[in-house]
């Protein structure tokens, strides 16, 4: 009988490592050994099998064959370990039948401030973080939705706020934003005297009126790219894009309202829902913000066509597996602007830093004079 075993989680991945010099190599060998990371096979116990490793000024690499029955999910549980082992920070991913793990040599920074070098003028490509072999840019153009969640106060709406910056600094004037800053306006709607903020909307209320536009555009823009035989804008000449961003989600969850806010509520998800299921194509991009992912405040409408999720810190285990559909979110460390990348996989990140001063200053300097209700 096959069977796979893992030893209680009480038992430290770095459990009786010598204290002698060892390799990386073997210390991941010993964590194997000491988590039971194997199957019964007979009399014998058969463990992940070393096929090649290679190295490399950034990381090293250990790939490996795991024995049939060994689930590659088991090694979510075991990073950790491995991590604490080898006191370095350490990644993994299972493709084509075997196991890549990445040992990094150097770790994450804890902070790095946003600057005018991540800009990309012409592109719709934003800066998302540094991970260990260098900066990573997501491209609006290539995957048009994002959603972002986590706790408070752990750089969601500074993750927004770079993107904006950086989206009006390369295409100052082919972007347009409708933003639905459901805190009370408190975070974007300073920015509405810039030509290209079109409306901020403060609360449920303002949101519908605003939604209720977008969905008579939408249909406007089915209209003319029938006419013109256009399938996604990505394919025509014209320019321009236009972002809905959402902050706070769960403001517009009908379950999280009360009275008369539920029927504007419900007509926002129902518009949101209609955003990302057949904008993308016609040049409109949704990024949908929560702090409290959960399923009523991310509707699965939404959630199931949008294939860019961000995670920072999550509270807990469900509040991952809904951002991202897969437990570790929760496991984040408490640093502010880590983060979880995931499109194809999963990379985590530490989100460039900036404030509502710094992009006040790039503005001034990099546009034409600023109106007078943004000074």
């Amino acid at each position: 009988m096959i069977e796979w075993l893992a030893a209680p989680l009480i038992i430290a991945g770095a459990a009786f490592i010598p204290k002698s010099k060892t390799s990386d190599k073997k210390k991941i060998e010993i964590v194997f050994k000491n988590r039971k990371v194997g199957i019964n096979k007979g009399e014998s116990f058969q463990y992940p099998k070393l096929l090649k490793q290679h190295h490399n000024e950034t990381h090293s690499s250990y790939i490996y064959s795991l024995p049939y029955g060994v689930p590659s999910e088991a090694f979510e549980i075991l990073m950790p370990a491995i991590s604490e082992a080898l006191n370095k920070e350490a990644e993994y991913e299972f493709k084509d039948g075997v196991l890549k793990m990445n040992v990094f040599n150097e770790k994450l920074p804890e902070k790095w401030s946003y600057d005018e070098s991540l800009i990309r003028p012409g592109t719709w490509e934003v800066p998302i973080g540094k991970n260990h072999t260098g900066i990573l840019y997501h491209d609006f153009d290539k995957y048009p939705h994002m959603l972002i969640g986590g706790v408070t106060r752990f750089g969601k709406t500074v993750l927004l706020k770079e993107m904006f910056n950086t989206l009006i600094l390369n295409n100052p004037d082919d972007v347009e934003f409708y933003i639905l800053d459901l805190k009370g306006g408190l975070e974007f709607y300073k920015y509405l005297g810039l030509p290209q903020v079109k409306q901020v909307a403060c609360d449920v209320y303002e949101a519908a009126e605003i939604l209720v536009g977008i969905s008579e555009e939408i249909k406007q823009l089915e209209i003319n790219f029938r006419e013109n035989g256009f399938t996604n804008i990505v394919d025509t000449p014209i320019k321009k894009r236009k972002f809905i961003i959402v902050d706070e989600g769960a403001e517009l969850a009908p379950d999280f309202v009360l009275g008369n806010k539920k029927k504007y509520a419900h007509f926002c998800q129902m518009a949101l829902s209609e955003i990302s299921r057949i904008s993308g194509g016609l040049g409109m991009r949704l990024i949908y913000c929560t702090q409290y992912p959960t399923k009523q405040s991310v509707s699965m409408s939404v959630k199931s066509n949008i294939v860019t999720r961000i995670s920072f810190i999550a509270a807990h285990q469900v509040a991952s597996k809904v951002l991202l559909d897969e437990a570790g979110a929760e496991k984040l460390p408490a640093i502010p602007g880590r983060a979880i990348y995931m499109v194809e996989k999963k990379r985590t990140v530490q989100v460039p830093y900036i404030d509502d001063k710094m992009m006040f200053k790039m503005f001034e300097e990099k546009l034409k004079p600023l109106p007078r209700e943004t000074r």
